[in-house]
């Protein structure tokens, strides 16, 4: 197993027209200005999620129809077409997935197939035997991918993608479900509800909250009476009450959702977490950045975009990608050549050095 997803490709979705990545990291950031695509790549990863997860239709519309979606720089007939493939490498072979979804606008029509040892898998292999099945299932527009196996591609197995807010994530919740991180943060209060049980977790996460905030010692859950929210307070050294959410600083509550993001994860899967930096102090960006570097691995990527120097500094060779646009069009490139800049690697892109992805 080579440590790397060896081949993405993204083409016809917003500014993406054909994206191209090669052996990408299990860590890797994405950095670039403001509207070069970083944004638009995360969705597109999300989009080809939201088809296997719940069929094309569904996808299409939680992204918001073919009118959000599609490459403005395409002709129409072209623009009616997205394609996604990507290249994975297992215990004994290498396995490709093909999906193309036809029909945009209309009624999509999937095309799929994996290669897996040199056989070829459609839907007419899952459905041999029952063209009745088949036919429902292809006027579905659902994926075949996750009755094919859902283990073997790991990428989209529990795929969740952060934009987190910190005033929905200092929110009090109530009966809100709890297995998992919401986007935004929202459900915080109840998945660290969820988390007291896990000691290991809840220790690792006092742990860097306290290296990372300086005074802060107790993260507590507290039940409101009168309506029965569950809501979070935090204790500070020499202070004998605990302060309600509202009364932390966002960079706090932001880096406990962080926390909680890539702690509290499936063994298999793909987190993507736009501008984890916001809101936090230089240092604790370095010392998230080391977190991320721990928890990173093949079977479960943490991808990130940002615009921060002090992110970038920490990281290594090949985990950098500069993200620009030119015509319209978003393009990525790696870096990696890290060990070998006479610069630290924040300044060589800052002064454009490295050719690209400039942070305004």
């Amino acid at each position: 197993m080579t440590g790397t997803i060896p081949y993405l490709k993204i083409a016809n979705y917003r500014s993406i027209d054909v994206l191209e990545l090669h052996d990408i990291k299990p860590f890797s950031v994405f950095a670039g200005p403001n509207g070069a695509g970083k944004t638009n790549f995360f969705d597109a990863l999300d989009f080809v999620n939201s088809v296997i997860q719940f069929g094309a239709d569904k996808a299409i519309k939680k992204h918001g129809g073919f009118k959000n979606i599609h490459c403005l720089m395409r002709n129409f007939e072209a623009a009616r077409v997205f394609e996604f493939e990507a290249v994975f490498e297992l215990d004994t072979e290498t396995l490709t997935y093909h999906l193309e979804i036809h029909q945009l606008d209309t009624s999509p029509l999937l095309e799929e197939y994996i290669l897996e040892g040199g056989k070829k898998w459609t839907v007419n292999d899952i459905f041999k035997d029952n063209e009745e099945g088949k036919q429902a299932f292809i006027r579905s527009g659902k994926s075949f991918l996750p009755i094919f196996s859902p283990q073997k591609i790991h990428l989209f197995n529990h795929f969740r993608l952060y934009r987190i807010d910190p005033l929905e994530a200092k929110s009090p919740v109530k009966d809100y479900d709890d297995s998992e991180l919401n986007h935004n943060g929202h459900n915080l209060a109840a998945v660290l509800s969820r988390l007291e049980s896990n000691d290991e977790i809840r220790e690792t996460i006092l742990e860097w909250i306290e290296l990372i905030v300086p005074g802060l010692e107790q993260v507590q859950i507290q039940n409101e009476r009168l309506t029965g929210s569950t809501v979070l307070a935090f204790k500070e050294e020499c202070v004998n009450k605990a302060f309600p959410a509202h009364l932390i600083s966002d960079g706090t509550i932001y880096l406990l959702s962080l926390l909680v993001a890539i702690l509290d994860r499936p063994s298999l899967g793909m987190t993507l977490i736009e501008e984890p930096e916001r809101g936090l102090h230089p240092k604790a960006i370095i010392e998230l950045v080391d977190g991320f570097h721990e928890q990173a691995t093949y079977e479960h990527p943490i991808w990130v975009t940002t615009h921060n120097e002090a992110l970038v500094r920490c990281l290594k060779n090949h985990e950098l990608w500069l993200v620009d646009k030119k015509q319209g069009k978003t393009e990525m490139k790696p870096v990696q050549i890290v060990d070998q800049l006479a610069s630290t690697l924040d300044e060589a892109w800052l002064t454009n050095a490295l050719d690209g992805g400039l942070p305004w």
